[in-house]
């Protein structure tokens, strides 16, 4: 990080800025501190091209709505812009590593193994960006960034809202010459398959040092990209070599989508257990001056939460992935369709497995993902009564106007006013140091005007936490009070989503999971003490009941540790 220069701005918005990142074809990045204390990273557009390209605004406000819809642990979710500042700006999370390029130029080429890592998690990243209809369009090692916990991707689909101006004012290419793909260079349609092209470039960078295309001058360079097949014999591993090649075809229909090159890549001892630390002993110091950025200015206890947007890097989004609300009492589904894009390996079919007890965990076969059974659950199955039965017996809850198999497919349902279900006593621990993780299918009956919680634990005058739909945002959440991690889904009355709350004790966080995608974090640093029972169907706020859901829920499940991502996409 570089100190602010005389004419650089000292505020963004809402945003402190602390120094300069770096600078690019689009605009500076600064290092930023957010209104609750968070390191943030600060684009600032060039105000050139605000001046010159009077359509820009507009489509810089297309794309960075559509860059929000991008999540996933291998990009930097956006966090806030404004298209109609003088200079407009756009900020994202900040991910405290070097850069590929600078890695590789200063410390040399990575082993295959670190490189395939590597391959895993770009491809993953991919995915989410193509699954929300973006194309990144300049993916290239300066554009990844090398986190503790993994790579990421930057800059995704913000390309796009100066391509049109550059190519038909200009003449001149949107990309990096060199990483760019054949159709890219001639101008023709660009799909997620150019990506694709543009990654098997950056793996031979990582691998090797170099371009498969060699140096000189654009013109040549572009050239050689069109026209030359690249140059890989530096590439030694076979595998390796192999799906390099391939990424590297001409014809954009014979390279491989991201999840095949997932699929081909798998799940070895080496990959897989770089995937989360691809490239180790490369992440950055800590930046001179960031320690009080990367911690939250402490803030009073309120009665509610309170809105506050920190989306934490996570697993990535799939395009698609199974829905199975249902389950018979005493059995837990687990469902691998969905793990291959987290896990890197084939999982076994869903099968239904019988607990039998708390004490007994699924036997898995190898490679497959350990789930440890629940510590309690509700499959809320019941079809009359006052009872709604735990599977392990311990804390039943009793029921309050709650409509057994009158919901959404049979579920039961909760009419937002008085439906609740309470147990017998308190179920987790929630103070600090103690990890937790509860999980429930819902699906609302209609959109609420306020808060609506699934599953929560009363701590007196308020929750210990909030399994939710914030109407304010239009979100699901899962929250403490004064803190509240948001998602990037917008919730759809009468459909099903699989909401899962994680609390990281160890690392003090918040992590939100909406159909097994980690969609959101937050620091949490005073956890809330909660003694109360766990209630299902509302929350506690002022002492009374609040925040009824309308709605259906089904399969409420709770473990007293905090689960993965992995292991949250096998409760699918």
């Amino acid at each position: 990080m570089a100190a602010l220069e005389p004419g650089d701005p000292r505020s963004v918005g809402e945003y402190q800025l602390l120094g300069r990142l770096g600078a690019g074809g689009m605009g500076r990045v600064f290092l930023g501190r957010s209104p609750g204390g968070r390191a943030v990273a600060v684009k600032v557009v060039h105000a050139e091209l605000v001046a010159g390209q009077p359509e820009f605004r507009s489509r810089f406000r297309r794309e960075v709505e559509a860059a929000r819809k991008v999540s996933g642990a291998f990009t930097a979710p956006v966090v806030d812009a404004d298209p109609d500042a003088p200079l407009p700006w756009l900020v994202t999370s900040y991910i405290a590593g070097p850069s590929l390029q600078d890695a590789v130029m200063e410390r040399g080429p990575l082993p295959a193994a670190t490189v395939l890592g590597l391959a895993a998690g770009l491809a993953e990243a991919l995915t989410s960006i193509h699954a929300a209809q973006l194309v990144h369009r300049d993916l290239k090692p300066s554009n990844v960034l090398l986190a503790d916990d993994g790579p990421r991707v930057i800059d995704f689909g913000i390309a796009r809202s100066v391509e049109s101006e550059t190519i038909t004012r200009a003449g001149l290419m949107v990309g990096s010459p060199g990483f760019m793909s054949p159709e890219q260079v001639e101008g023709a349609e660009v799909t997620g398959a150019s990506d694709v092209f543009s990654l098997g470039a950056v793996l031979t960078f990582a691998a090797t040092g170099g371009n498969p295309f060699g140096d000189g001058s654009t013109p040549s360079l572009l050239y050689r990209v069109v026209h030359d097949g690249p140059d890989i014999t530096a590439v030694t591993d076979p595998d390796l070599a192999s799906l390099i090649a391939a990424c590297l075809a001409k014809d954009p229909a014979g390279r491989p989508t991201p999840r095949e090159i997932l699929a081909r890549i798998g799940l070895t001892d080496d990959a897989g257990a770089l995937l989360a630390r691809p490239v180790t002993g490369l992440a950055a110091e800590p930046v001179a001056g960031a320690d009080d950025v990367t911690r939250p200015v402490p803030r009073p206890v309120a009665t509610r939460p309170v809105t506050r947007l920190d989306p934490a890097p996570p697993p990535v989004r799939p395009v698609s992935y199974q829905r199975n609300p249902g389950t018979s009492r005493r059995t837990l589904l687990l469902s691998g369709g969905a793990l291959a894009v987290a896990a890197l390996a084939a999982v076994p079919v869903a099968r239904l497995v019988d607990r039998g007890g708390p004490g007994k965990s699924p036997k898995r076969s190898a490679g497959s993902v350990s789930v440890p059974p629940p510590a309690d659950a509700w499959p809320l199955d019941e079809t009359s009564g006052a009872v709604a039965a735990d599977d392990t017996g311990r804390y039943d809850g009793t029921a309050t106007g709650v409509g057994w198999g009158r919901g959404k497919d049979g579920a039961p349902l909760f009419d937002g006013g008085t439906s609740q279900i309470v147990t017998g006593g308190p179920v987790l621990r929630t103070g600090k140091g103690h990890g937790f993780t509860v999980s429930a299918w819902v699906a609302l009956s209609r959109v609420p005007s306020g808060f609506a919680t699934a599953v929560s634990q009363d701590a007196g005058a308020v929750s210990g936490f909030y399994l939710q739909y914030a109407a304010a945002e239009n979100r699901w959440a899962f929250a403490r009070p004064d803190v509240r991690a948001l998602s990037f889904t917008v919730p759809e009355p009468d459909a099903w989503t699989h909401l899962v709350g994680v609390y990281e004790g160890l690392r003090d966080q918040l992590l939100l999971y909406v159909d097994g995608v980690q969609e959101a974090g937050v620091d949490d640093g005073a956890p809330v003490a909660a003694d109360g029972p766990l209630v299902i169907g509302r929350a506690t706020a002022g002492g009374a009941p609040a925040d009824w859901f309308p709605g259906s829920i089904r399969q409420v499940q709770v473990f007293r540790r905090p689960l993965t991502g992995a292991q949250v996409k096998a409760l699918l």
